[in-house]
């Protein structure tokens, strides 16, 4: 029987903000390409969600794995303030076909967020009331940095990767990052060498 556990943690950015590629930050993409190759290591399954600076992540596995990635974090230096929001025992998991999901939903979060009366996506003040509406809507939302369309909703705002150059581009940048973190896997191992 695997002892499944599902943490939620929040963190700053150190790095500033940016929409250059269709509002996933060039940063983000290569944390998510780094994430989705660990993770799927480690069998790691997750969300993760930028906004205003900062991060949003669950992840979900074995204890242990998640533990020690927990652990690794604390330690990261591309961001600070880190804070976990909730720790607890899960019989399955929320995501079990995304190493890390990336939601880019910048309109459906800032209509929650209202309705809860906040102008800004600041996790360091969501209730836990507010942190599982989060929940909800990263869980029911599209990736826009997966080739396929996921199905919609009743409140989710379909990302469509063929139609939309923004999606595109931000595609291109994450298989972008995991091309080079793969590289650079490569030459570290020694399989490939420079001259």
């Amino acid at each position: 029987m695997q002892n499944l556990i599902q943490i939620i943690y929040i963190s700053r950015s150190i790095f500033p903000s940016s929409d250059a590629f269709g509002g996933l930050d060039p940063n983000v993409a290569r944390i998510l390409a780094k994430s989705r190759t660990n993770n799927r290591k480690e069998g790691l399954v997750g969300v993760l969600y930028f906004g205003d600076g900062c991060f949003f992540q669950c992840l979900e596995g074995e204890q242990e794995a998640v533990e020690k990635l927990y652990q690794t974090l604390l330690e990261d230096p591309r961001h600070k303030d880190l804070k976990l929001l909730s720790r607890k025992e899960i019989s399955e998991r929320s995501f079990p076909d995304w190493s890390m999901k990336f939601v880019g939903i910048g309109t459906e979060m800032k209509r929650l967020l209202a309705g809860y009366g906040y102008k800004s996506f600041d996790p360091y003040s969501f209730s836990p009331e507010v942190t599982q509406a989060v929940m909800g809507l990263l869980h029911a939302a599209a990736d826009p940095t997966e080739s396929s369309t996921i199905a919609p909703t009743s409140n989710t705002e379909v990302i469509t990767p063929h139609g939309d150059q923004s999606v595109r581009w931000a595609l291109f940048i994450s298989i972008f990052a995991l091309l080079v973190a793969t590289a650079a896997m490569l030459i570290a191992a020694g399989i490939i060498k420079l001259h």
